[in-house]
């Protein structure tokens, strides 16, 4: 969907953000402009130089790779097992040659050593034609290896038995690297993610412990700071004056005394961090503040190796909303590093078991994962367990957790499974009473005529104009139900007729570009789970395209859309499709269109508004959380409304420009900072019942006072985001329809002038009463009590006017 530019000129505070669903919506505006533009210069020296890395041709019809051992299974129908496939069939090919060429070589005194390396050359060659010819993006890929989910052949009782899932999980492990691949555990999920070599992957699919194995699951970024004075941040700022704080307490909320934790892709390829320290737009270390800033790389990794610009915005946003804090932030790529991410951040082993008081008080991240878990506000079943337990694991702890709702209302579909009593039945994604269209077709935008580009020359347009979509639909592994019902998603394109002679011997229709299709036959460790990542190549151009994208940047234009197979019989799902990329699907439905762990009840959950109208952004995820299992839900779920409040997007940063950052991912940062500033304000008006440790305590005082200090932060994280939802749902802020919605949640959160009287409700309610001073019985004359503050204060919050 192509972004029009905003005309507003915000400079406030010199904020920056940043979020993005996959792609920047900045970026993919520079892309479109030019698409159709002619003569882009770096083309022609590109094509001249060979650097053409795209899949190779195909045939009109692709044929779908049919699995030829119980190993090749597991890898499903679809890219990985056409990979290993295609590259056996060139190791056979190459095996000859080598032959040949060893017996002239041993003629002539060759050396060994030398064919050795000619042979170990053409096998990685071999193996990354094979990944191109497949179409299996960069991403996923470092030389010939690529990058794996390896979901283990566990019950669900044996999931949920934490010593077991751990060794489990270990010791494969512990196989994997033995044989010389990178592994990492994903905490607490029944998965490993894995670096293999593609021309060991059958191997690794071979071995028993592996239920099946999958392109790896990544983090997507969710993407735009003049949100700070959009929220009336100065009236959070002055709240740290009250006057009825003691002299010594009083000062303007900045976020003294509190860590923020940061989790992001961050980029630092060409020195951005330094720079943005030296603009003052980045916390950084000193002598007098040796621990400002902590920054946690992937294991192997120099710090910010994607060059990724979103989580530098991200921090940017914090900084400018709470720079007296301290930081730590936390490179991550997929579930593991997330998970371990939260741990560290909160102070949890990898069990989740607290080792003392949080290292930072909230913990904020602008990604997500489309489609890899059920949606109903757990991981049960699936990849994301280990993640879901973290998150609840570090409220247990009293830290306030923001994720962003999401960028997919676009790019969102749901509905029921066409029914019927055989097998193999298409989808119909016509609604209507008469319609019937079992392709999904994908748009680029209205300026394309439904084509998008294909063979890209350039290894950028590759990366940024992959074709990627997700399937699932409820059928989760639980303790009463295994995962049986089977369905496949093909992505198609449009091929032209074939003539011959001028007859036509093939007439043009929708034909498999390549496909997924994963076993759902009640195995262990399988999941309701489908999805392509395929770089379309020149083959895959149609005429009715012809002229429509930049010939010097690519091939041609092509059309594609997305089709769903039930393969079961009679079976009945709720299913979901989740496209990436540029891309929309010509059906689409915006509720229900939350990314995981968005739907988490532990997380407070950000949806984005425009900074100069406060309109809610097109593309900001919407609730409700899916019931049990991801079935259709029937309104909000209990005690899990999503989201929760809205924040601000398109904003200034200097990683991305003026007006740049969007998305939820420049939101979530805003609301997170300003909660932080919250929580400094509710430990000011609670100083009082600090707990403190005895003098030469017991090893028995100790534990009551971790056990104190605990309570007292979960009871201040619940009251803070209390205060903040109070304030969001009042003085103007309750938008969209009256009350809660799955749009805007409660509201948006921007600070009024009665912003005080909404804290003090929150800190009065019954629930957070252990945080106050006991009160005397008979109170002393002229003193009010806690239940007569809280009605007082309620009162005068609710009746707020808009600012």
């Amino acid at each position: 969907m192509k972004k029009i530019p905003s005309n507003k000129t915000f400079a406030v505070l010199g904020l920056v953000a940043a979020c993005a669903t996959v792609l920047m919506w900045s970026r993919q505006d520079a892309q479109q402009q030019s698409l159709g533009a002619p003569g882009d210069a770096f083309a022609a020296s590109s094509r001249a130089s060979g650097s053409f890395g795209g899949a190779s041709l195909r045939s009109v019809a692709h044929a779908a790779p049919t699995p030829r051992n119980d190993a090749q299974a597991k890898l499903g129908g679809g890219q990985l097992l056409e990979a290993v496939q295609w590259l056996a069939q060139t190791q056979a090919a190459n095996a000859s040659s080598s032959t040949a060429a060893t017996t002239g070589a041993a003629a002539s005194g060759s050396s060994g050593s030398a064919q050795g390396a000619a042979k170990q050359a053409i096998s990685a060659a071999a193996q990354i034609a094979a990944l191109d010819r497949a179409g299996i993006p960069r991403r996923f890929r470092e030389g010939e290896k690529v990058k794996v989910n390896l979901d283990l052949a566990l019950s669900f009782e044996d999931v949920q038995n934490p010593s077991l899932l751990d060794r489990a999980t270990s010791t494969l492990r512990e196989t994997l690297l033995a044989a010389g691949m990178q592994a990492t555990q994903v905490n607490g999920s029944p998965v490993l993610e894995a670096l293999v070599p593609l021309a060991k992957l059958e191997w690794v699919a071979g071995l028993q412990s592996v239920a099946q194995v999958s392109l790896m699951k990544m983090s997507q970024t969710a993407v735009f700071s003049d949100g700070a004075t959009a929220s009336n941040i100065d009236h959070l700022r002055t709240l740290g004056n009250y006057d009825q704080l003691a002299e010594n307490l009083r000062r303007d909320l900045r976020g003294e005394s509190l860590n923020i934790a940061i989790i992001d892709h961050f980029g630092n390829l060409n020195g951005e961090v330094a720079a943005l320290q030296a603009a003052g737009e980045w916390p950084r270390n000193t002598a007098a503040e040796p621990n400002k800033i902590t920054m946690r790389a992937l294991q192997g990794q120099a710090f910010g190796h994607r060059g990724a610009a979103h989580g530098n915005a991200v921090t940017e946003i914090v900084y400018d909303i709470a720079p007296a804090a301290s930081f730590r932030v936390y490179d991550s790529s997929g579930a593991a590093d997330w998970v371990s991410a939260v741990q560290d951040a909160a102070n949890l082993d990898a069990q989740n078991v607290s080792q003392g008081e949080p290292r930072s008080q909230v913990i904020t991240a602008s990604l997500g994962f489309d489609l890899y878990g059920p949606g109903d506000g757990t991981g049960t079943g699936s990849g994301l367990k280990g993640l879901y337990d973290a998150i609840e694991a570090a409220t247990r702890n009293g830290v306030l957790v923001l994720n962003a709702a999401g960028n997919e209302a676009q790019k969102h579909w749901d509905g029921n499974s066409t029914a019927g009593a055989v097998a193999n039945v298409r989808q119909d994604f016509d609604l209507s009473a008469a319609g019937v269209d079992t392709v999904n077709r994908l748009n680029l935008g209205a300026d394309f005529g439904g084509c998008i580009p294909v063979g890209a020359f350039s290894a950028e347009d590759q990366d940024d104009f992959e074709v990627s979509a997700t399937l699932g639909w409820n059928d989760w592994t639980n303790a009463n139900n295994l995962t049986d019902a089977d369905y496949r998603l093909e992505l198609v394109r449009w091929a032209d007729a074939v003539r011959r002679n001028g007859r036509v011997i093939t007439p043009a229709g929708w034909v498999v570009a390549t496909q997924s299709d994963e076993l759902q036959n009640g195995g262990a460790g399988q999941t309701p789970l489908e999805g392509v990542s395929f770089i379309p190549s020149a083959a895959t151009r149609t005429a009715e395209c012809n002229g429509v994208f930049n010939a010097n940047r690519f091939a041609g234009g092509g059309k594609f859309g997305l089709r769903v197979v039930r393969k079961t019989a009679g079976a009945n799902n709720f299913l979901r499709l989740m496209i990436g990329g540029y891309y929309t699907p010509q059906y689409a439905q915006a509720e229900r269109s939350l990314v995981h762990p968005a739907d988490s009840a532990s997380a407070i959950t950000v949806a984005a508004l425009d900074a100069a109208t406060s309109n809610l952004e097109a593309y900001s995820s919407r609730g409700p959380v899916l019931a049990a299992g991801g079935a259709r839900p029937n309104g909000q779920a209990v005690g899990n409304a999503k989201p929760d409040m809205a924040n601000f997007a398109n904003v200034d940063t200097v990683s991305y420009g003026d007006n740049e950052f969007n998305g939820t991912s420049s939101a979530t940062p805003h609301v997170a900072a300003l909660a932080l500033l919250g929580l400094q304000h509710q430990r000011q008006l609670t100083n009082a019942t600090v707990p403190v440790l005895p003098a030469n305590p017991t090893e028995q005082q100790r534990a009551a006072h971790a056990l104190a200090l605990r309570q007292r932060n979960v009871s201040l994280a619940g009251s803070v985001q209390d205060s903040l939802t109070y304030v969001a749902g009042t003085g103007g802020n309750d938008l969209g329809v009256a009350g809660f919605d799955s749009s805007y949640g409660t509201g948006r959160l921007k600070f009024h002038a009665q912003s005080q009287a909404c804290f003090l409700s929150a800190l009065y309610d019954p629930a957070y009463r252990g945080l106050l001073p006991a009160q005397a019985n008979p109170l002393p004359a002229g003193q009010k009590s806690y239940d007569v503050l809280h009605g007082e204060n309620d009162t005068a919050c609710s009746d707020a006017v808009a600012q």
